[in-house]
């Protein structure tokens, strides 16, 4: 009797696991965000509903099919609303489908590449004739040489000009008047050889400042994008704003929103308010974050927005950009005038 009441139960299991609903991969991601949404929003009987109605389900993907994640599930049904925890589950679970499954790469227009590929050919410059709008600078050494050569030349005319000036007062010896004493021949020619020293002098200095920068090396400086972006560490928390802003002005919207963010989570680090450990994900600061933060909601909406543009798409548009910096500047605004209270 008990071999049959047991043969009984176990073709009702494989019943119920036959009968059970297969989920696209989309589908699926779809109700986790559905369920996170709801808990978020302090609904949680849809979220429970939402999680019940895809137990036991199984999910069809391009690696192949697995089961839904059932310790997720009973999370969720235990969940309270606005838990934190249950939600940052969510979201690493979510990350990590869309790390796992590959991207589909669109198939190349060839026509496109074609036209493409026209427009970049360089042509051959015509032989004979100038080109317009290149000035071809002479070498370091000529323009120096010249530059010496015209400053010694002005200051022999100033200088040529101030004697003749300074001559009209020397006494005539063909007039009819009084011959100038010995005393006032030598103030003048005192006053003569006083000024020529000056003028000598500042010729010497200004050579030997052109020396000095004619040898300083050039300074050549450093392109945009490097492995640094990747460790927030990398960088203080002001320049990865003025980095947000020069990734901006290029048209790298994306990797500037990354940068705003990087600034945010610099800024934390340094105030103490979180601590660096290798391997957290950014949803563990956030659940680190206690709920008496005036401006945690700001991080939490932050986040998703970081995550949503970085890991989900592969450009963003200018109004993600200025929402996420928007929600950047309140935040560092936030904690550097708690700083300030402090102090």
């Amino acid at each position: 009797m008990k071999r049959r009441i047991a043969s009984l139960i176990l073709l009702v299991l494989t019943a119920s696991r036959l009968h059970a609903a297969v989920l696209t991969l989309v589908e699926y991601t779809a109700a986790l965000t559905r369920m996170r949404d709801f808990i978020d929003a302090g609904q949680i009987d849809a979220a429970r509903a939402e999680a019940k109605a895809i137990t036991a389900s199984s999910v069809d993907s391009p690696n192949g099919r697995f089961q839904a994640d059932s310790t997720l599930l009973a999370e969720v049904n235990a969940a309270k609303p606005h838990d934190l925890k249950v939600e940052s589950r969510i979201d690493s679970t979510l990350e990590a489908l869309r790390r796992a499954v590959p991207a589909r790469t669109a198939a190349p227009d060839r026509l496109l590449l074609q036209r493409l590929q026209r427009e970049q050919s360089v042509q051959e410059l015509p032989r004979g004739g100038e080109i317009g709008g290149v000035q071809v600078r002479a070498p370091v050494p000529d323009r120096f040489r010249d530059a010496v050569g015209n400053a010694w030349r002005w200051i022999v005319a100033k200088v040529v000009k101030f004697v003749e000036w300074l001559m009209k007062f020397w006494p005539d010896s063909g007039t009819k008047k009084m011959p100038a004493s010995p005393r006032m021949r030598w103030t003048a020619g005192a006053l003569v050889g006083l000024i020529l020293a000056v003028l000598c002098v500042l010729a010497f200095a200004v050579i030997r400042r052109s020396r000095r920068a004619a040898s300083l090396p050039v300074e050549e400086s450093t392109p945009l994008g490097s492995s640094r972006d990747d460790d927030p560490l990398s960088r203080g928390a002001n320049e990865w704003e003025r980095y947000a802003e020069q990734l901006a002005a290029a048209g790298r919207l994306r990797e500037a929103i990354r940068a705003w963010y990087h600034a945010v989570l610099v800024t934390l680090y340094g105030e103490n308010v979180l601590r660096f450990r290798k391997g957290r994900t950014n949803w563990e600061y956030v659940a680190a974050l206690g709920p008496e933060i005036p401006w945690r909601p700001e991080i939490i909406h932050l986040t998703r927005r970081f995550e949503e543009e970085w890991y989900g798409l592969d450009r963003s548009s200018d109004d993600a950009l200025v929402e996420c910096r928007t929600a950047a500047r309140r935040i560092l605004d936030a904690v550097r005038g708690t700083r300030r209270e402090a102090a």
